[in-house]
This record gives structure tokens, sequence and C-alpha cells, in this order.
């Protein structure tokens, strides 16, 4: 690092040394084998109904016992909205939704699509993100969540959304 010029930004250099030994560390950890890997893509292609996507992520949890916490919150969570008076059977869920666009949210994520108009981005978005208030909190967490509403597209659609 002695070579790399003056420290520019907020990040020390034990900050950014030990961000370098954790990179060094992961590098050495050999690769996943293949029935790991085919385990997190048939996980990620989870796309079901609420109640079948339960049903399909309580049998990867067979081969997964890390997803047991996550799938009962899951089961509250669409119980809470059965409570409410939402169809969870006809409440789509998609296992891998999120993944590139919403890199900060770490837990429960959503969106809500414009039925039959796949061209349009989603009308609303949005989630938990616990650890980044953790992070920007100096460790101090705070619950967290928040979304987007694209009223345009709202008034663009009629209603129909």
């Amino acid at each position: 690092m002695a070579g790399a010029g003056p420290a520019i930004g907020l990040r020390g250099a034990r900050e950014i040394a030990e961000r370098i030994a954790a990179l060094r560390a992961d590098a050495e950890e050999g690769p996943l084998c293949g029935s790991q890997v085919e385990l997190i893509d048939t996980l990620l292609a989870v796309r079901e109904t609420c109640p079948f996507a339960l049903e399909h992520l309580r049998d990867l949890s067979v081969d997964l016992p890390g997803l047991a916490q996550a799938i009962e919150r899951f089961e509250r969570r669409c119980d809470a909205l059965e409570a409410r008076g939402v169809d969870t059977a006809s409440l789509g869920f998609e296992a891998s939704y999120g993944r590139t666009s919403m890199e900060y949210y770490d837990g429960f994520v959503f969106g809500f699509l414009a039925e039959g108009r796949p061209d349009l981005p989603p009308v609303a978005t949005g989630g938990r993100y616990d650890a980044l208030t953790r992070r920007l909190g100096d460790g101090k967490a705070i619950p967290a969540v928040g979304g987007v509403i694209r009223p345009g597209l709202l008034l663009q659609l009629g209603g129909e959304a």
C-alpha cells in the first residue's frame, strides 16, 4: 500500500489492509463442488406462486438446512398477508428477484409489476436493508425497510396496475 500514493477517501490504512486480507483469504478458498452449485442454481430457479414456492423451498431445505429460518419467515409473511386479505395463491415468488438490481437489500424484497406489460419496469419495489444501517451506523443495527413507487408509471397505466 505504501507505493499506492497518498490516501484519499474515508477508509483508513487498517481498514484497507483488513479488506485486502479478507479478499486474499476468500481467493484461497476452493471452489464450490458441482452438487453445491446445482443446489444453488435450483434454489435460484424457484419461481412459483407463494404456496408452491414454500413447498419447493421446504423440499430444498432437506439438502440446504440453512434455509429453514428464511422459510419460516417467508411462511409467517405469507400468513400475515393472508390475514390481511391478500390471496397468496395468486401472488408470485421469485427466489432470484432483486439479485442484480437491489444489492443493498439483505432481507425480504418485493416488486409489483404491471400484469401483461413485461416491457415496463416494476411499478413499485422495495424491501429490508438492515445490514446497510448496521454498516453505516458503525455496528449499531436499526431495522430498516424502504421502497419506491413510480407515480408516472401508475398514471400511464391508468389505475390498471
